[in-house]
């Protein structure tokens, strides 16, 4: 995810009304600095939607609460 399509999906989650009912993340957390993980967790664990992510990322998948997991190997 490039960092303008970080930003859109960001401010995308702080218009509540014009939200989307889901989001699909691959790898979200690759690119971003502890910062702005931080900041993207929040957007995250304020949105109120489905949200299916594709991460290696344990700490960030805990942090966003997820509920299920399908492990691949």
């Amino acid at each position: 995810m490039s960092i303008s399509e970080m930003r859109l999906l960001l401010c995308c989650l702080t218009i509540d009304q014009q939200a989307p009912d889901m989001i699909i993340l691959d790898e979200p957390t690759n690119n971003l600095d502890i910062q702005n993980v931080d900041i993207l967790t929040a957007a995250i664990n304020a949105y109120d939607g489905t949200l299916i992510v594709i991460s290696h990322d344990q700490y960030f998948l805990k942090e966003v609460r997820a509920v299920r997991a399908i492990e691949l190997k």
